[in-house]
C-alpha cells in the first residue's frame, strides 16, 4: 500500500457513493488479515478502481475512487489509531518518525513539508468526522460507524500489541505487504463495466451500487445529458436516504417505494429487492426521455421520504404539523410498508383532515392484520394500488375505505375483537402505541401529557410478569392462578397497563395492594390506570374480562376506517 500513499494525489470519494458502512465483522477480518501475513510475505487486498481525468506530473491529482472506498477508509482509520496509540503509550523521541510517517500517508505535503490538504476525502455526511479524526480531534466524531472502527482498532492494539516492536510490525504491514491491482478508468462507462463484475472484498455490490454506476454509465453516453449535473443530483438523493439511520436498507426501501408511488411511472406492481435493480431502475433509465428530470423528481421524493419518515412535516400549521408528525411516528412504529401511499398522498395533496385520515386508516389496516396474524405479503401490493388508484378518484378516503372493507383485507371487527383479547403483548413501542392509543380515544386522556411520555412511559404488568420469590406467595395462591395460567395471560392486553417511569419500577413485583398505590391520580397521569386501583381482587377472570372489553374498544373507537 506505500505507492497510495505515496503519491501525488489526493483520493476522492465522491457524493454519490455510499457512506461508509462496514462494520465489526469487516474490522475482524481485516484485523486477522494483517497479523495472520507470514514474515516475508503478502495479503491481497483486492483491486482498487480509480477513476481520473488528465494526469499532471507536478502539482495535485484529485482521483475519485469508484470502487475500494470502504477499505481505504478503514486502513486510514487503522492508521490513525496506531498513530494515537503509539502517541499516548510510548516516549515522543521513539515514536516520532513512526508518527511522521503515519501523518505522510494521510497527508499531502509540499516539498518544504507544509500540508496542503487530506490525502483522502470522504463523501458529504462523513467528511466531517473523518477530518476530525485525522486532526485526532476524537470526541468531535458524530458518525457511528467512523467512531466503531477507530474505536474497534484502539481496543485491539491496546489489548493485543504488547510492546512498540508489534505496532511497528503492523504498521510495516500495511504499508509493504498490502498489495493490491490498480485499474484506472477513463469515464464512467467504462468503470461501470468493471465495477459491476468484479467481486470486492469488502462489502457486496447492492443495489444502490449498481444502480448508481448504470446511471452514470447511462448519462456518460448520452450526449444531452449534463454528467456533472446528474452526479450532484445522485448525491443529493444519497444524502437524504442516508440520513435515515434507523431504516433498515433505507435506500432500498426508498427506491421500492418511489417506484411503487410515483405517478410519473405508474408502476401498477409490487417491486421487491431482487427486481429493484434490474429490471425496474434499468428499464426506467432507458426509457426515460430526459434523466435530469427524472432525477429532480427522485430527489423532491428522498427528501419527502425523509420527512416523513423523521415526523419533520413543516408546511402547515404548528398544531397541523404536530399532530401529522404524531400520526406519521405511530405508523413508522406499526410498519413502514404504507409509506409508499404517504409518498404519493403528500406530493398530490396539501388537505390535512385528508391526509390525517389516510394515515388513520393505514394504521387501522395494518393493526388489525398484524394481530390477526394475516400474512404481510400482500401488504406493498395494497399500498401500491392504493397510491396508484385512490387519488384518481374524487373521493379517495371512500376509495380507500372500499378497497380495504373488499375481499376480506380488513379483519372483521368480530375476527379483530377475538385475536386482540388473546395476543400476547410483547414490551415494545406498538405495545406502548396500542395501550396509549386507547387511553387517548377511550378513557379521554389526550393532549400534551400523553403525546410528550408516549414512548417514555413504561408498560406495567398487574400480574407480575416475570416470577420471583413473591409470585407465588402475593399472587398465585391467593387468587388461585396456577404457573401455566400465568404464563398464559400474564401478556394479555387486560393484563397491562401504563405507568409513568419510576412508579413502574417502584411497583414491580409488590402486592396488589401495594401496586395500587402507585395507580391513584396523584401517581399517574394514565385514567385506564386509575381504574384498577379499587379491585379487591386480580384473577383469570379479571383479566379475560378486561381484555374483552379493551379489544372492544380497540374495535370499535380506536381501529376502525371511520376514524
Amino acid at each position: 500500500m506505500g505507492d497510495l500513499y505515496g503519491q501525488n494525489e489526493r483520493l476522492k470519494i465522491p457524493s454519490y457513493q455510499r457512506r461508509y458502512s462496514w462494520e465489526e465483522e469487516q474490522f475482524e477480518d481485516l484485523w486477522r488479515d494483517l497479523n495472520e501475513i507470514p514474515p516475508g510475505g503478502s495479503h491481497f487486498f483486492g483491486t482498487i478502481v480509480f477513476m481520473s481525468g488528465t494526469h499532471v506530473a507536478q502539482g495535485t491529482n484529485e482521483i475519485d475512487i469508484v470502487d475500494g472506498q470502504q477499505r481505504i477508509t478503514t486502513i486510514s482509520i487503522l492508521l490513525c489509531a496506531i498513530r494515537d496509540h503509539l502517541q499516548e503509550n510510548y516516549d515522543e523521541d521513539a515514536i516520532e518518525q513512526r508518527v511522521e510517517s503515519i501523518n505522510e500517508a494521510l497527508w499531502i505535503v509540499d516539498r518544504d513539508g507544509e500540508r496542503q490538504g487530506m490525502r483522502l476525502t470522504l463523501g458529504n455526511l462523513d467528511r466531517e468526522s473523518y477530518e476530525s479524526l485525522v486532526n485526532g480531534y476524537i470526541d468531535e466524531i458524530e458518525n457511528g460507524k467512523i467512531e466503531s472502527a477507530y474505536e474497534f482498532f484502539r481496543e485491539r492494539l491496546d489489548t493485543e500489541c504488547d510492546d512498540l516492536s508489534e505496532v511497528k510490525t503492523l504498521h510495516d504491514r500495511i504499508l509493504d505487504r498490502l498489495i493490491y491491482v490498480s485499474i484506472t478508468a477513463k469515464g464512467h462507462s467504462e468503470a461501470y463495466q468493471l465495477f459491476e463484475t468484479m467481486n470486492n472484498r469488502g462489502l457486496s455490490l447492492s443495489p444502490i451500487d449498481l444502480m448508481k454506476n448504470y446511471l452514470l454509465m447511462t448519462a456518460s453516453d448520452r450526449g444531452d445529458t449534463n454528467e456533472d449535473r446528474v452526479e450532484d443530483l445522485w448525491g443529493d438523493i444519497i444524502m437524504n436516504i442516508d440520513s435515515l439511520s434507523g431504516v433498515h436498507d433505507s435506500g432500498e426501501t426508498f427506491f421500492r417505494q418511489y417506484f411503487m408511488s410515483s405517478h410519473i411511472l405508474g408502476i401498477n406492481q409490487k417491486i421487491t429487492k431482487s427486481k429493484l435493480y434490474d429490471p425496474t431502475f434499468t428499464e426506467t433509465i432507458d426509457e426515460t426521455d430526459d434523466i435530469e428530470e427524472l432525477l429532480e423528481d427522485v430527489r423532491e421524493k428522498s427528501d419527502l421520504f425523509r420527512k416523513l419518515i423523521q415526523q419533520d412535516i413543516d408546511q402547515f400549521s404548528d398544531s397541523e404539523n404536530s399532530e401529522i408528525n404524531r400520526l406519521l411516528r405511530d405508523a413508522e412504529i406499526v410498519s413502514i410498508t404504507p409509506f409508499t401511499l404517504f409518498l404519493r398522498a403528500f406530493s398530490e395533496t396539501n388537505d390535512v383532515d385528508l391526509l390525517k385520515g389516510i394515515i388513520r386508516r393505514s394504521n387501522a389496516l395494518l393493526i388489525r392484520r398484524q394481530i390477526c396474524d394475516r400474512n404481510t405479503g400482500p401488504h406493498d401490493t395494497i399500498f401500491n394500488h392504493l397510491a396508484q388508484n385512490a387519488f384518481e378518484s374524487d373521493d379517495p378516503l371512500q376509495y380507500m375505505e372500499e378497497y380495504l372493507e373488499s375481499e376480506g383485507r380488513l379483519p372483521s371487527d368480530e375476527q379483530f375483537k377475538r385475536h386482540f383479547a388473546q395476543e400476547d403483548f410483547s414490551r415494545s413501542d406498538r405495545t406502548k402505541y396500542i395501550l396509549s392509543k386507547i387511553e387517548e380515544e377511550h378513557f379521554g386522556h389526550g393532549g400534551k401529557e400523553v403525546v410528550e411520555s408516549r414512548y417514555q412511559v413504561h408498560i406495567e404488568h398487574i400480574l407480575p410478569e416475570r416470577p420471583g420469590k413473591n409470585l407465588s406467595k402475593l399472587w398465585l395462591e391467593p387468587f388461585g392462578i396456577s404457573e401455566d395460567e400465568h404464563d398464559d395471560f400474564k401478556k394479555r392486553i387486560g393484563n397491562l397497563t401504563l405507568l409513568e417511569e419510576d412508579p413502574n419500577i417502584r411497583a414491580s413485583n409488590r402486592s396488589l395492594e401495594r401496586k395500587q398505590e402507585y395507580y391513584t391520580e396523584e401517581k399517574t397521569d394514565f385514567k385506564m390506570t386509575h381504574e384498577l386501583q379499587d379491585r379487591s381482587k386480580w384473577d383469570i377472570s379479571e383479566i379475560e374480562e378486561r381484555s374483552k372489553r379493551l379489544a372492544n374498544i380497540a374495535a370499535g373507537e380506536v381501529w376502525t376506517l371511520t376514524g
